[in-house]
This record gives structure tokens, sequence and C-alpha cells, in this order.
């Protein structure tokens, strides 16, 4: 091999080495260091692998688990029937039948403070009464802890030990050093003869994650005024294992406190937290109302008591207006109580999640790097590509089978970024410049579609041309409400920057939902889906978007307010039709855009809603497309301004797959009635029907309008052919 060839072949080779080795390194300081937090203030690299460690449970499933788990629910169901707070008498009933049913433990996760408001005095003794005929019962405590960044802030001369004297036997002795919260008081505890009946007691502390707000750990221990306590979760596995807490012993190490519970050994991480090994979703425990307990020791159904035989059982509350709702990994909203029961599951089950060894997951990361760097800079395109999809899928399969096998963590994210970090640096440096097609195509399109639009054009560079074709698509139009109002209160540099955050943040949920910024007019946007890429769900997509915009919209305010101490709020006009879709213009200056009778009617959608009060109308022609997709309720048929044909509009609500409270659902039912009795003249039906409406959504705005409306027919009624068509005269 001539020596040329032969130093080439080792460039090459030397140069994708290299570029796997910065990008690990690179890798490693985004990931590993709190560098970028430091210079950026923001920690997007350890959330996004936090993100990765909810894929890799979410992917697994289902694991196995312990059968002896029943989760008593106080459910709505509970709440009709006894009312809320429930009685504490109910509590220890319940509590008692559990345990006579043969229940191995019986927790109660509600907080039980001495002083009950507007309780019955009686209650707490009573509630004594029935547990002092059961057995392996449960209560929790509530510690306030003052901060997750630094143990410091409390000393032990801080404490507040009231709750001791209460509720200290139930803790162990704290070790010199170890890595729990320390509380310097407890908020929340059973009063004293609550506790003198319980078997022990648990802290229900759930801390969620600071980056997201997801629980992805639990504190294992918590101390107070010298003594370790258990989690809920910790406190019935340790009583389900027949393991006292005083056999517990604590080792404290560099990298958090391992708890030895005789063979079995429990390592906590920094904050003495365990990760939790979810089972899977929130209904894979069986669950029961409480009040059917009640109800079946009243009946004397015997058979129903049989399925608490050996359990393990844990009251909680699940009423939505209780808020005791967290985000998980396998949840987006999931009751405390069912973290707890986790936590217990895992430990009876040695099913504890173990992160792998630092030193083997970057050994890992730069092999699977080196191979994709070399196949990148030594390969063709197409040879690349295909070896950069088989490292990752192979990687990725690795870390979910360490995972649902072996309960072994693995970086999943981490890894992944650097192996796309590598093959896209490689490739840069291979190809410094793509030519100046490219350069057109994405100068033209980059800032108005999503980039894999813009890819596709590229690929396709026919589709680029002076021009236009005829296409359905659906138009959606934003404006500010009062935005004249606004630029008189604040300054022009104030009204730049609330104008530039406003629409970055709506255009950035257009572009997430495939739709094409067409154009900013002032405060207005315009954009549509169907071009110039073909979509089968442009409608629901532009409905999806309109919804978003406004949930977007309302987080934004606290911003808003502090740019500029306004508030902002919109409306949206949608409209679906055949346009014409195309780069319009001349040959040196080009706008892709749409034009055609569909344009201007979402137009004047948008302007209708102040006409209406409403914040996001869509016409019938889109409202035909999505209607099983959406939530909406039927506004008026119109006239808009510069057209003679009615058209039926429609308010948008919410998407059909969100709950709907009964309340809106009774109120829909009645307003419909209400639409239909004005349609039909009967004015006095309708407008006692709008005002019933109104009991259920007051002051809604639609309402007020159809009751002034019929009103004023009643007084000068429109003409015999009138077809309930109101016609707009203005934008």
């Amino acid at each position: 091999m001539p020596f040329s060839i032969t130093k080439k072949f080792f460039q090459r080779r030397l140069v994708g080495a290299l570029f796997a080795v910065a990008t690990v390194a690179l890798t490693v300081l985004l990931y590993d260091t709190n560098v970028v937090q430091e210079i950026l203030g923001t920690s997007i690299f350890p959330a996004l692998e936090r993100r990765g460690f909810d894929v890799l449970m979410r992917v697994r499933g289902t694991r196995a688990h312990s059968e002896d788990i029943v989760l008593i629910k106080i459910d709505d169901y509970t709440d009709r029937q006894l009312g809320w707070p429930i009685r504490r008498d109910h509590y220890g009933a319940v509590m008692t039948l559990l345990s006579n049913a043969g229940a191995k433990a019986v927790a109660l996760d509600m907080l039980l403070p001495k002083k009950q408001e507007g309780g019955d005095s009686t209650e707490n003794a009573l509630m004594v009464q029935y547990l002092q005929q059961a057995a392996g019962t449960f209560q929790v405590i509530g510690p306030f802890i003052p901060s997750r960044t630094s143990r410091e802030l409390v000393s032990r001369r801080d404490v507040d030990s009231t709750a001791h004297f209460i509720i200290g036997r139930f803790g162990v002795p704290a070790p010199r050093r170890h890595h729990f919260f320390r509380s310097p008081f407890i908020n929340d505890y059973p009063f004293p003869e609550l506790a003198d009946v319980s078997t022990g007691v648990g802290h229900a502390l759930i801390i969620p994650d600071t980056l997201d707000g997801v629980i992805r750990s639990m504190p294992l221990f918590v101390e107070y005024a010298g003594r370790l306590y258990p989690s809920l979760g910790m406190a019935l596995a340790m009583h389900s294992l027949h393991i006292p807490l005083q056999q517990l012993r604590f080792e404290d190490t560099d990298d958090g406190t391992i708890v030895r519970a005789g063979q079995r050994e429990f390592p906590t991480g920094e904050w003495g937290d365990l990760l939790i090994n979810y089972v899977g979703r929130s209904d894979v425990f069986p669950t029961v109302s409480f009040v059917d307990v009640l109800l079946a020791a009243r009946d004397r159904n015997e058979q129903f008591f049989t399925q608490f035989k050996d359990k393990v059982c844990i009251i909680g509350p699940t009423i939505r207006s209780v808020g005791d709702y967290y985000s998980t990994p396998v949840d987006e909203s999931s009751p405390g109580y069912v973290t707890h029961a986790n936590v217990y599951d895992m430990i009876v089950t040695d099913s504890l999640i173990h992160p792998a060894p630092l030193w083997i997951h970057y050994v890992l990361l730069l092999l699977v790097t080196l191979a994709v760097g070399l196949a990148a800079h030594t390969k063709r395109m197409r040879t690349g590509v295909l070896i950069l999809a088989a490292v990752t899928v192979a990687y990725a399969v690795f870390a979910v089978i360490s995972f649902s096998a072996f309960n072994i963590w693995f970086k999943a994210v981490q890894t992944l970024f650097a192996l796309i970090a590598c093959f896209v640096g490689v490739i840069s440096y291979r190809a410094a410049t793509e030519g100046r097609q490219r350069k057109i195509i994405t100068d033209m399109f980059g800032r108005y579609v999503d980039s894999t639009v813009v890819q596709i054009l590229i690929d396709n560079p026919s589709l680029v041309k002076l021009g236009g074709e005829k296409k359905e698509i659906t138009i959606l139009f934003t404006d500010i409400k009062g935005f004249s109002t606004i630029s008189e209160r604040v300054s022009d540099e104030v009204l730049v920057k609330l104008l530039n955050v406003y629409l970055t943040e709506m255009t950035n949920v257009i572009l997430k939902n495939h739709g094409t910024v067409d154009k900013f007019i002032g405060d207005a946007i315009m954009a549509f889906w169907g071009a110039p890429l073909s979509d089968d769900e442009a409608p629901y997509h532009a409905c999806l978007s309109a919804l978003e915009m406004q949930s977007r919209l309302d987080r934004l305010q606290p911003k808003l307010r502090k740019i500029g101490n306004v508030e902002i709020h919109q409306r949206v006009g949608v409209n679906t039709g055949l346009c014409t879709v195309g780069n319009m213009g001349s040959e040196l200056k080009l706008n892709y855009t749409a034009i055609g009778d569909p344009v201007n009617l979402a137009s004047r959608l948008e302007g209708a809603n102040k006409q209406f009060g409403t914040g996001v109308l869509i016409s019938e022609y889109t409202y035909e497309k999505v209607a099983r997709r959406v939530l909406t309720r039927e506004v008026d048929r119109v006239i808009v301004m510069g057209k003679s044909e009615p058209v039926r509009v429609y308010e948008l609500m919410d998407t059909a797959d969100k709950t709907v409270p009964e309340k809106v659902k009774t109120f829909l039912e009645v307003y419909a009635e209400g639409i239909q009795a004005y349609q039909q003249r009967k004015w006095d039906e309708g407008i006692a029907l709008m005002e019933h409406a109104m009991t259920f959504v007051p002051d809604d705005p639609v309402c007020q309008m159809y009751i002034e409306r019929m009103k004023l027919y009643q007084l000068t009624p429109p003409d015999a052919d009138w077809k309930g068509v109101f016609v707009l005269h203005s934008k």
C-alpha cells in the first residue's frame, strides 16, 4: 500500500476518533457536571436524562410484583356518600374492619392533627376505641423540610421537639453522620391517643424532582429530634418482613447512606433517597372504595372481606379537589398513596433500581461513540447512517434489557446524545458547505416551517418554484385583544420585547404541531396547515395549536407582567377550505403564502370573537372534520362582513380526550336546547334556558348575548323568512 494512501487511511480514522473523544468529553461535561447550570442557569441535560429514565420505565411496562397490596380509595363515590372531610370514626371503623379481616397491615395516608376543624370532639375517641380492637395499623406524619439543597440549615438545637413526645417511640436513633433530610419540626402527626393505639408511623414526604416536578425517588428516612422515621412504604415493608426498625443498621458513605435490614441492603443517594421502581401504572394495584368497606360491613358481606386476608391495605384520597396527586414516570397524575404502595412493593420484592457503575458506563459510552465516529468519517453517508442507526438501536435495546431484567439503569439519553452529536459533528466537518441551492431553500423556509419540512424540500427542490397550487388547507389567525391600549401604556422598547416573547411562544406551538407560519401582521399571526406538505390531519392540528396557544399564553402571563406590567389575551379564528398556496412575488423576492376566500373567513372569525366574547372560533368547514376529536359548542350562524352566505361557527373548548366535568356537560346540554329554542323563535323558552345554563357557568358571554338578542326580538320580531342568521357588520 503506498505511503500516501496509508497516511490518508489513518488520518481519516484519527479524525473520527478525535471527534468521538471530544464528543464524549463534551457529553460528560454537559450531563455530569454543573457547568451548564452555572453558565446558562439551566439544567436541561440532567432533565433529559431523567426523562430517559421515565421512558425506560414506560417501555418496560408492568414488572413482576407482590400480590399483597390492596388500595382503599377515598373517591368521589365515598365523598358523595359520606361527605368531606371523612369523619374520623369512619377511618377507625374501616381500619378495624380490614385488620379483623386478616390484613397484615393497614395504613391511613391522611394527616390527622389533634384538632379537626368543624369535627365532632367525640370522633377522636370513637376512632381510638375502634383501633383498640385492631392490629398492624399505621399513621402518617408530615415532616417539614426547609431546603433540598443544604442539610446544614437545620441544626439539632433548632428543633421543635413537641411531636417527639408523641411519636418518639416509633423512630430509631439517628447515627452521627448520614445523608437523610433533617426536619426542624413536624407539621402533622397523630394525636396522642391515636399514636398510643397505632403500630407505627411513616412519613408522607413526597418531594418532586426540582427539574420537572416528577416523583422519581423517595426519602427513605427523615431525621427529627435525633431519631430517624421511615417513609410509610418502608415502615410497612419492615412490618411485613418482620424486621423491627431497631434492628436496622446505617453506614454512611460518600455517595449516600446504606441501610441494612438483615440480609437486605438499601443504598440511598446523596439525599438519603431511593429511586422508585414503579410496578406500572396506577391501576396495577387492586382498589376498593372506602365506603364499600362500610357498606359491606353493614350488609354482613363476609365474602367481600376475604380479599383483604394477608394483605397490606393503604387508605388514601383520590378526590381531585383534595389535591394529593403527583406526576410520576408512568402516570401524568397519580394519587400519593400509590407512590407509598410502590415503595413498599419495591422493598419487599427486592426490586431496587441500581444505577450502573460510572466506569462501566463511561467505557461503553466511549466504545459506541468511537464506532459511530469512525463510520461517519470513513464510510459513505448511507452506510454511516445505517451504522449510527444500528449502534443506537443496539444500545437502546441493551439499556432496556438491563433495566427490565436486572433493574440496572444505564444512562441511555446521555449515550444517544453522544452518538448523534458525534455523527452530526463528523458529517458537518465533511460537508462544511452544502451548496447554494440548500442555502436558498433553508433561508426561504427555515424561519416559518418545521425543520423536517425544510429537509423534505431540500431533498425535493422541484417543490420550490414561483407560483402556486390549489390545496385544501386549514388557516389560523390570531390577534391580541386591546393591543392599541397596551401599546399606549408601555414604551416602544417594552412593547417590542412583549411582542417578541409572545410571538416566539405562539410560533413554537404552531411549528410543533406541523404548521406553517405565513406572516406576522403587527401583533397578529397568520398560519396554515396542509402546505407545503400535505397533512391529512391539518384541521385537527390547527385546532390543537389554537388550544395549546391559549394554554401557553396563560402560563406566559407572569413573565409578561414582569416585562411590562400587562396581561396579553388573544382571539383565534380557524377555517378550512381550498386555497391557492405557493411562493408568490417576484423572482428576487418570494413569499410562501396562501390566498383565497377561506383565508378571509378565518380572519373574520378571529374578529368575530370580539362580538361573542369567545376566545377561539372555528367554522363549520373545520368542525365537520374534527367534530369527534374536539369539544365545541355551536355559537351562531353568521354572515361575515363582505360575504353573502351564512356560515355556522363553533367555539373550540378542548380536545375530546379530556374528561368533561358533569357541570360543564349539563351546561352544554341546556345551552344547546336554548340555541334550538332561539332558532325556532321560542323567545320565552330560549331566555329561560339560557338563564338556566348560566347557573352552571355564570357570566357566560354567549348566553348573555342570546338573552339580550331574544329580548330584543320579543319587542321587534325578525322577518318571517328569518332563519336564525346574524349579520356581522364589523371585522
